[in-house]
């Protein structure tokens, strides 16, 4: 990205006059890389008013450090590849010290200790220091001439080097290596590669992937010597050749070494943050200090998708944990549960790495080396768990990568992998049920449940709100045998009533039974308790007691077992205080019944419910859409989606009040996908942007290299992801009460489950029909 030096002058004039205001800071983010200025942008984006400062040792805005090994090398006159613009900084009050190292970090007076600001107290801490390279310690390693590159001064520096130089020596056979190998070679040089090593990237475990790249590299003139390395460097001052283990004298005029990389964490010896291997951070990248949090190369995180603890140096890793981690900030409760890329450029031959393949021992080819274009799906007990990609379609990269992500098993599909005419794109890697509230027009849930389990449908994620949060709750605390959980669930909150020849005047009657009297096993009403005091009223905030249905809960649910339950659960409330829809995820939260009956505590009827000290309605109030904890928590691709609508969309025109003020709240009720339309087609026109303006590239190669980042592949690859969405709908009845949602007895509850029942085998019959049809069975891996 290029910008005008001035602007970039009044970005760094603002910091040196802000320095002094800003001994307080709100959000402050430690390092100068692509973590802290997503981390920064991502703040603001989410609304947050508070002071943001990043804080780096050098003497550039944040940048993107991939290119430095690359086209930056290549380039006559290179920019430098801001993150953002200096302009952004200053439009969004983010104020940059640059030039400033921290020295020391006290997590318990909240102080970061700065070598030329001195200390500074801050609300929340970023910590994205980033990684250091590994350095040789051998003889002659004090020599000039011999580059490690992290930095764009190093950058510079070998560039300088390059084009004054003949001869290289390349120590280390990974990414970095290979890389600057590839560009120094195109530079002019005469290149040797020392790579410890038997084969060139050993750890893919993929003999061709190693052979075609080393075949490449031969082919441009690229001396490669495997398993040897340095044993010391020889010069006068400046180096004049390396000595190899082996032997081998290699003469050259400069060396660059990629032989891995450190965390930068020397200074926070003595903080008392855990640290192995880095920062250690919990699935929300919240370190041991509960103000701390760490992103990118620098974080020891628990990957949830593999289920083991790691740090990753990659780019694209570091800007989706300073997502993370800033959202976090804000107290979002975001788990960091992505499958990492690695990305690489040699020559024309670019190549993406998703996910983890260790304990991996299955492996599934696509396609063609030869033709550039071939994948490799790696697997264990038929579940995919990494994929090398090369010149291969974005959508299936993207279908892959969510194939892994949700642990999807493959075994019926195992033969056809690779075969001429089969897809992966179309595999639905989730099956989501999606449950509104309605009170006691939730035993129709039950009734789809049910038909559901029978027909080999099982969810890998339900949520739900309000009475949906209940069968939620219940769906997640019995994997594979929720239907039946469910009746006896239902059977338990139903009650006697009376049974009267006229339906309506049955059903009626029936409801206000429940609104005088309560329902036994799920609520009771104030004004029948002993404490019952008529002048206390007016201080009263709800009619109804809530308690029994607590209790019932715990009869179904074992809430231990909802965090390592095969099914996630979504449930949300609103918080009374600040009017904010929040949610509660299993996978995240450790649930209790208060958060289930948060879920449900619909005012004016139920009381809010306490949680932690905050105070929560039912979240059907904000949202009676629990579609959209899905999208937001789990994203929208490839799932299969079972909505479960408890009130019609259509419906007469009502012919009285009471019948007015029940199609109110069918109507504010109902379920809505609120994603807006102009949005989606706005998004459809920018992907055919992109591809057109890919299309006529003058350089086709560079096109190609696009097409390989993995932004453009999580951006570009989910053109055709549409939602797969199944609606089974209660119908209702002609004539039926307004309070239809108070009904619980017996007679009733059994309708509205056998009518779930129907109208589910109804709607998957319906899919069968339909040409987007999967084999209708998901969940659990």
């Amino acid at each position: 990205m290029v910008i005008a030096k001035s602007a970039q002058k009044r970005a760094l004039s603002v910091n040196k006059r802000q320095d002094d205001e800003h001994q307080h800071v709100d959000f402050l983010l430690v390092g100068g890389g692509v973590a802290s200025a997503t981390a920064a942008e991502t703040l603001r984006h989410e609304g947050a008013e508070g002071s943001i400062v990043i804080v780096t040792d050098e003497q550039e805005l944040p940048y993107h450090r991939p290119p430095l090994s690359t086209t930056f090398q290549l380039a006559d006159s290179p920019a430098i590849p801001l993150v953002l613009s200096a302009d952004y900084y200053l439009e969004h009050a983010i104020h940059v010290m640059l030039g400033t190292r921290v020295l020391a970090v006290d997590p318990q007076r909240q102080l970061v200790h700065t070598d030329r600001s001195g200390p500074v107290h801050y609300g929340k801490l970023l910590i994205a220091t980033g990684s250091r390279p590994v350095r040789l310690s051998v003889p002659g390693c004090e020599l000039a001439g011999i580059h490690y590159l992290r930095s764009l001064v190093d950058a510079w520096t070998i560039k300088r080097a390059a084009s004054e130089a003949k001869r290289v020596v390349v120590v280390g056979g990974g990414f970095l290596g290979l890389e600057l190998a590839a560009t120094f070679v195109q530079r002019g040089l005469q290149v040797s590669l020392l790579a410890l090593r038997h084969v060139l990237f050993e750890k893919l475990r993929a003999p061709e992937v190693s052979a075609y790249v080393q075949e490449m590299y031969t082919h441009k003139a690229i001396e490669i010597i495997l398993d040897d390395t340095v044993a010391e460097f020889r010069g006068n001052g400046r180096i004049e050749s390396v000595v190899t283990q082996a032997g081998r004298i290699l003469p050259c005029d400069f060396a660059a070494i990629g032989i891995g990389a450190a965390p930068d964490v020397e200074f926070l010896a003595g903080s008392g943050l855990a640290l192995d291997n880095g920062i250690c951070v919990d699935q929300h990248l919240r370190t041991s200090d509960r103000n701390i949090f760490a992103a990118g190369d620098v974080a020891n995180f628990f990957d949830r998708v593999f289920g083991v603890r790691r740090r990753i140096e990659h780019w694209d890793n570091a800007l989706k944990q300073g997502r993370v981690a800033a959202k976090n900030m804000l107290d979002l409760r975001l788990p960091y549960d992505e499958v990492p890329y690695f990305s690489c450029q040699l020559f024309d031959f670019g190549f993406q790495f998703l996910g983890m393949l260790e304990e991996t021992s299955d492996y599934a080819a696509l396609g063609s080396l030869r033709a550039k274009s071939y994948a490799l799906l790696y697997l264990k007990n038929d579940v995919p768990r990494a994929l090398f990609s090369a010149g291969r379609p974005a959508k299936e990269t993207r279908a892959i990568e969510s194939l892994i992500r949700y642990r999807t098993n493959l075994g019926w599909a195992k033969d056809q992998l690779g075969k001429p005419g089969f897809s992966l794109m179309r595999i639905p890697s989730q099956t989501a049920i999606i449950l509104q509230g309605g009170g006691a027009l939730g035993a129709f849930e039950c009734g789809v449940v049910h038909a559901l389990e029978d027909e080999g449908v099982y969810p890998d994620i339900v949520a739900g709100v309000s009475i949906g949060a209940f069968n939620g709750a219940i769906i997640a605390a019995n994997p594979r045998n929720a239907g039946k959980a469910l009746e006896a669930f239902w059977q338990e909150l139903s009650m006697l009533a009376l049974d009267l020849p006229d339906e309506q005047s049955r059903r009626l009657l029936a409801s206000w039974q429940a609104l005088a009297f309560g329902v036994p096993s799920f609520f009771r009403p104030r004004w029948a308790t002993p404490q019952f005091n008529v002048p206390a009223q007016v201080f009263w905030t709800s009619l109804y007691d809530p308690t029994p249905v607590k209790e019932l809960l715990g009869k179904y649910v074992d809430f231990n077992f909802l965090e390592s339950s095969p099914v996630r659960l979504l449930v949300s409330a609103v918080n009374v205080e600040t009017a904010r829809l929040e949610v509660f995820d299993s996978y995240v939260d450790h649930l209790t019944p208060d958060h289930i009956l948060a879920s449900g505590s619909l005012p004016p009827g139920f009381p809010w419910t306490t949680i932690d000290g905050k105070h929560y309605w039912d979240g059907g109030i904000m949202s009676n859409s629990p579609l959209e904890l899905v999208l937001e928590r789990c994203g929208a691709g490839r799932k299969q989606i079972f909505i479960v609508d408890l009130f019609p969309n259509k419906k007469a025109l009502p012919t009285n009040l009471v019948e007015v003020v029940g199609r109110r709240d069918e109507i504010v009720y109902t379920e809505r996908i609120r994603r807006d339309s102009m949005e989606q087609s706005l998004v459809s026109d920018f992907r055919k942007l992109v591809g057109a303006i890919l299309s006529v590239a003058v350089d086709p190669g560079w096109a190609e290299q696009v097409r390989q980042w993995p932004i453009y592949i999580q951006l570009m690859g989910d053109d055709d992801a549409k939602l797969d969405i199944t609606r089974i709908t209660r119908e209702g009845s002609e004539g039926e009460s307004a309070s239809k949602d108070y009904d619980f007895s017996m007679t009733s509850i059994a309708n509205n489950v056998q009518a779930g029942y129907e109208m589910a085998q109804r709607a998957i019959n319906d899919r069968r029909q339909s040409w987007r049809m999967q084999p209708v069975a998901s969940g659990h891996g």
